[in-house]
């Protein structure tokens, strides 16, 4: 597939509004129906849609015009997050490269100093050591970048698409048991098939797993009191939608603290080895004392 989901949904939405089946809107709109391997999460959630408007009959416009809101919702919290994280990314590059300007450093304003480096068994112990710290604290500035990037994107997604698929579903006259056990079976999310048993075997609500308290706090007045659902699961969505933005921004904000520690523990100290300490012998021999 060349395009995108999030890029051809619309167009899908717009041919199934326009009255035309299913498999002619997919035709004309130019996209593929989906298929194992997923590229992407929302791949998947366009192919758990697709076989839930085949199983339960449940409007796949409606639902795919759902799941375009949440790429759309999605692409707007990655751009938040990689604007929060130009900053910090930015200056760990910078700092990672702290040791080798202290070498510069020091060889401008004591030429021995890059002697003492490079013509003795101290200056080759300085060099394993800053060479060390230097890659260790990349490692590490990496890998905390890589956190603040992925930082709680898969639960928010799980949950703003089941809310897409349950409310259609539901909207289409599909009862609880039965939508919850679908939209599970088409996800692979076990919760959601583990409550549809045991609301089937007690007739009671059972209430949902931490990840998934919101959506449960949505259908239980549906099963309890008979209320309309739908409405309840939209705000879902887009608190979802408010989570993964604010977690974006949380992310890039706790990576500019993080950032100093590898810098504290790892980079200045491989500076200091590298830049100041032969600085240091080296003006102590020009002056004798060393």
């Amino acid at each position: 597939m060349t395009e995108r989901y999030d890029e051809s949904l619309p167009r899908v939405v717009g041919l199934l509004a326009a009255g035309l089946p299913d498999g002619e809107a997919w035709r004309r709109s130019g996209a593929t129906r989906p298929a194992p391997p997923w590229g992407s999460p929302l791949d998947r959630a366009v192919a758990a849609a697709d076989a839930l408007a085949g199983r339960v009959g449940a409007p796949l416009g409606t639902m795919l015009g759902a799941l375009a809101d949440v790429a759309a919702d999605e692409r707007e919290a990655e751009a938040a997050r990689a604007a929060a994280l130009a900053g910090p990314r930015l200056s760990a590059r910078i700092l990672a490269w702290l040791p080798v300007v202290g070498v510069a450093l020091g060889a401008i304003i004591e030429p021995a100093a890059l002697r003492v480096l490079l013509l003795g068994p101290l200056g080759w112990t300085l060099l394993v050591l800053a060479a060390a710290l230097t890659w260790t604290g990349r490692v590490w500035t990496r890998r905390l970048i890589a956190g603040a990037v992925h930082a709680r994107g898969a639960d928010a997604h799980e949950v703003a698409v089941a809310s897409a698929l349950l409310g259609a579903a539901l909207d289409a006259g599909v009862d609880l048991p039965r939508a919850l056990r679908e939209v599970g079976r088409a996800l692979e999310a076990p919760a959601l098939t583990q409550a549809a048993d045991a609301l089937a075997a007690t007739g009671r609500w059972p209430g949902l797993p931490d990840g998934w308290r919101d959506v449960g706090a949505a259908l239980a007045p549906a099963w309890e009191a008979g209320a309309r659902a739908g409405p309840a699961l939209a705000a879902v969505r887009r608190s979802a939608a408010r989570r993964a933005r604010a977690d974006a921004a949380a992310a890039a904000g706790e990576l500019g603290v993080r950032v100093a520690l590898p810098l504290t523990l790892c980079l200045l100290p491989a500076f200091v080895l590298v830049g100041l300490i032969p600085l240091l012998i080296a003006v102590l021999r020009g002056s004798a004392l060393v």
